[in-house]
């Protein structure tokens, strides 16, 4: 399936980027939501496979992720095995319309309610801070800037936070671009994972003795 983007602007002023972005992340959408239903399986358990591997070294971890909309790639299964190894789930709860995100614990068994935008969040359990956040991406560049949808809550989440958590971008590699073209707040993650590997984006993300480049080779899906 082929993806075809919008030319980037002419105009470098901060309105006609923004137009840009805006149509990008529709285009992006869009393919996204057309992907056959073995073509985004197939996708997703490649990215799913790579997440695993990201949170072996990362077991006792408190892991704030996203449930999945719009077609987005599904981490539970993944999160599920990381609670049986001793780690830890949580899922935002949204008090508002540009307001904070706030994560709090998550199971499995956890009850989920219909929260901002009727998408789903826990309901009775604690708020708990987060050591690694996924951000997922409707798009990325190379230096980890991610295209969202639009609401800034996850830029807006990680003002707020006392200590800021590792910080890791999840979805499909055809959503790559070559500069998405930020914001002057816009956040970079520390890494980025898609079905084509692990991209280490931060030094963050790395050991003290290890500061090597951690980037996967690059991949090119098929259209």
């Amino acid at each position: 399936m082929s993806l075809d983007l919008p030319s980037a602007p002419v105009a470098k002023d901060a309105n006609s980027q923004a137009e840009w972005r805006h149509a990008v992340r529709r285009a992006l959408l869009g393919w996204r939501s057309a992907l056959d239903a073995a073509t985004h399986q197939h996708l997703s358990h490649r990215v799913q496979a790579h997440f695993s591997e990201f949170l072996e070294n990362r077991s006792g971890a408190t892991v704030g992720f996203y449930w999945p909309i719009q077609n987005e790639v599904d981490l539970r299964p993944v999160m599920a095995r990381h609670l049986e190894v001793g780690g830890k789930a949580a899922l935002p709860v949204v008090p508002g319309r540009d307001q904070p995100m706030v994560f709090h614990d998550w199971t499995p068994q956890t009850k989920m309610v219909p929260g901002f935008a009727r998408i789903p969040e826990p309901q009775g359990t604690e708020a708990v801070a987060v050591h690694v956040l996924l951000a997922p991406l409707v798009g990325f560049d190379g230096a980890g800037y991610r295209l969202g949808y639009g609401g800034g809550f996850f830029d807006r989440t990680l003002a707020t936070l006392k200590r800021r958590p590792l910080v890791v971008g999840i979805g499909f590699e055809a959503t790559r671009l070559g500069n998405i073209m930020p914001h002057q707040y816009d956040v970079p993650v520390d890494v980025l994972i898609t079905d084509c590997g692990i991209q280490t984006v931060s030094d963050q993300a790395l050991p003290v003795e290890d500061k090597t480049d951690q980037s996967s080779p690059p991949c090119h899906l098929s259209t």
